[in-house]
C-alpha cells in the first residue's frame, strides 16, 4: 500500500488542484506546498506544506470536501494519517488493538505506528464533499 500524499482534513478543488483550507488571519485561505499561480509566499506561516497561500473571498464558490483515510489493520477497522520515517499511523477503538501491539492514545482509542509497507494495513481515501466554510451561517465557519 502506498503512502498518503495529502492529510486529512478540510481542502478545496481550484483549477484542477486539490489545496488544503485553513482559517488564517481573519480569513480563510487555501494552502499549497510550492508556488503556484494566484498564491502568494506565506510569509511567517510555520506549517509544513504551507509555503503559499491565496486568499478566498468571502462569497468564493469553490468545490470543498474532508478527506480521510479509513479501511482496516489485522481486521480491526482503523483511520489511518501521515507519520515519520515511512510510516503511518493507524487508530482505531477496536478493543483487540492491545492485544495487537497498539498503544492508549485518548480515550477509547488505541494508536499504532505502522511501516508504509506493511501488507495487513488496507486503507481507502474518502472525500466527502461539504460545504465551503466560508459561506456557512455561523461567524466564525468552523464546526
Amino acid at each position: 500500500m502506498s503512502g498518503i500524499e495529502q492529510a486529512p482534513g478540510l481542502y478545496a478543488r481550484l483549477r484542477g488542484g486539490e489545496y488544503a483550507i485553513a482559517h488564517h488571519g481573519g480569513g480563510w485561505v487555501l494552502r499549497a506546498d510550492r508556488a503556484t499561480s494566484g498564491f502568494e509566499k506565506a510569509g511567517a506561516t510555520k506549517r509544513a506544506g504551507a509555503r503559499f497561500e491565496r486568499r478566498v473571498a468571502p462569497g468564493e464558490k469553490l468545490d470543498c470536501f474532508r478527506l480521510s483515510y479509513a479501511g482496516t489493520y489485522r481486521s480491526m477497522p482503523v483511520t489511518v494519517s501521515p507519520s515519520n520515517q515511512g510510516r503511518l499511523m493507524a487508530i482505531t477503538k477496536d478493543p483487540r488493538a492491545r492485544d495487537n501491539g497498539f498503544d492508549s492514545f485518548e480515550r477509547d482509542e488505541w494508536v499504532k505506528l505502522v511501516p508504509e509497507t506493511d501488507r495487513e494495513l488496507r486503507f481507502t481515501a474518502t472525500r466527502t464533499p461539504v460545504p465551503a466554510p466560508w459561506l456557512r451561517s455561523d461567524p466564525g465557519g468552523r464546526r
